[in-house]
This record gives structure tokens, C-alpha cells and sequence, in this order.
């Protein structure tokens, strides 16, 4: 009855000791899935940046080449900067987007980043499109635009 139960004991032991190995390879399995599973949505977040600006990219240019560049609420803030390169110093004079206080994203709506803030839409509009009429006509006077009242030099 001794060797019986020995017996069994081993064949338990050894039951467990498979177990154990064999749950380690899974956990290991999990792993491997869990970190292919992070690259793989670290990779779509990617593309879906990367296409989301040659989608602003496309806008800009489809409007440029129609003509009809003319900022609106509608556009994101992306497209709004790629428009003219003082156009952030305009949105920080704002209060919009120009520095760590006001920070928008680049997907997000004019308008609703100008509500976010406190902003009323309209100044915002005419000085940004003010810039574009200027440039246009060959002349862009910076005291004609609201800047930040700000000026930071470093040394």
C-alpha cells in the first residue's frame, strides 16, 4: 500500500511539474501576443496620422489651386497653419495654440478650438484671412495683426 501511494504521489508530482511548464509556455505565448498586438496598433495609429495629414495636405492644395484659399471654421488647425506661416503667431495672439496653456491638436476644428478656449470665432476669422488678403497683395504689415504681446529670446 506504501509503494501504491508513493506511486501516485509520483505521477502526481509529475502531472503538476508538466503543468507548470506548460502554463509558462503559455504565459509566454501571451506575451508574445500581447506585445505583436501593441505594434500592430502602434503601426495603425501611425498610418492613420500619416493620412490624415496628406488628407490636410490635399485640402490646402486643392484650394490653393482652385483659388478659394480662404480660412474658415471648418478647417483644422493643421490646415489653418499650413495656410500661411504667421498664422500661429496670429492664433497665439488668440490664445490659441501658442504655448503648453493653450495647446490644441492639429486634427482639431478651428471653430471648435476657438470654443474650447473661450474664443470668439469671428476676429479670429477676419485677422487670419486679413493675413491672407495682405500676402496676396504683396504686403504683409505686421501691425496690421493681432501677435502675442510676448517675445522670448534665448541665450
Amino acid at each position: 500500500m506504501v509503494y501504491l501511494s508513493l506511486g501516485l504521489a509520483l505521477i502526481g508530482l509529475f502531472m503538476a511539474w508538466q503543468a507548470n511548464r506548460k502554463n509558462k509556455e503559455l504565459q509566454n505565448r501571451i506575451g508574445q501576443i500581447h506585445s505583436r498586438l501593441f505594434q500592430v496598433r502602434r503601426d495603425g495609429l501611425e498610418a492613420q496620422e500619416a493620412m490624415q495629414q496628406e488628407l490636410t495636405r490635399l485640402r490646402f492644395e486643392l484650394l490653393k489651386t482652385q483659388g478659394r484659399l480662404q480660412i474658415s471654421g471648418e478647417m483644422t488647425m493643421d490646415e489653418v497653419l499650413m495656410v500661411h506661416p504667421m498664422a500661429g503667431q496670429v492664433l497665439a495672439g488668440f490664445h490659441v495654440g501658442g504655448c503648453s496653456s493653450c495647446a490644441v491638436d492639429g486634427s482639431q476644428r478651428l471653430d471648435l478650438a476657438l470654443a474650447s478656449s473661450g474664443q470668439p470665432l469671428e476676429p479670429v476669422l477676419v485677422a487670419l484671412n486679413k493675413l491672407l488678403q495682405h500676402e496676396q497683395n504683396g504686403a504683409t504689415s505686421p501691425d496690421l495683426l493681432k501677435t502675442p504681446n510676448v517675445e522670448l529670446t534665448f541665450e
